[in-house]
């Protein structure tokens, strides 16, 4: 028996007719078909429902009481299903951009996950998207400039009620060279900031 999927066999839940088949565990999965065709009985009352059946039977027989009973789904064999959860789309509010995850919020999770769990590419020249730090910069501009004497200039608005002094002070703890002069660059006072 195989760990990374779930097998199904003879699977016959309303208009499923002996249907068997293998799904591969921690892969997003769709379900479609044309209507009728036994997408939520394989996907609710036959995959969620011996899920849960499972799930709920790890419990005490005193838990067992206050929850909900799920029956046996009409299947002949399903192995490797972990514990499930199940969210059905009912839309109480019928506008144009509701969905099953705008309803439930899940979408904010799946946001979180797609954005976590994918590498970033620039959409010009296709290249991995890296994060950088102040050492992967200076070796990137180094490598592009070597021999010039290249200085990198910004800006900087003192905030209302910080002194001049202060922020000076606190940009040379950084190990930076601020030349502050009406927000030019000056390099005759070393001015890099």
């Amino acid at each position: 028996m195989r760990n990374d999927q779930i097998i199904v066999e003879g699977a016959s839940q309303n208009n499923l007719q002996r249907i068997d088949l293998s799904l591969p565990l921690n892969r997003l999965i769709a379900v479609t078909g044309v209507s009728g065709s036994g997408k939520s009985s394989l996907a609710f009352q036959t995959l969620y429902a011996e899920g849960q059946r499972r799930y709920v039977e790890t419990f005490s027989p005193y838990a067992r009481q206050f929850l909900t009973r799920v029956d046996r789904p009409q299947v002949k064999r399903i192995s490797g299903i972990p514990p499930a959860i199940a969210i059905q789309g009912t839309n109480p509010i019928k506008a144009s951009r509701s969905t099953v995850g705008t309803m439930t919020e899940i979408d904010d999770y799946l946001k979180l996950l797609f954005a976590r769990a994918v590498t970033l590419h620039c959409r010009g020249c296709g290249k991995k998207v890296v994060k950088d730090n102040d050492s992967s910069i200076f070796e990137g501009v180094s490598s592009q400039v070597s021999g010039l004497e290249v200085l990198i200039c910004f800006p900087l608005s003192i905030p209302s009620g910080l002194k001049r002094g202060m922020i000076i002070s606190s940009l040379k703890g950084q190990g930076l060279l601020p030349g502050l002069s009406e927000g030019k660059c000056d390099k005759d006072r070393g001015g890099r900031a």
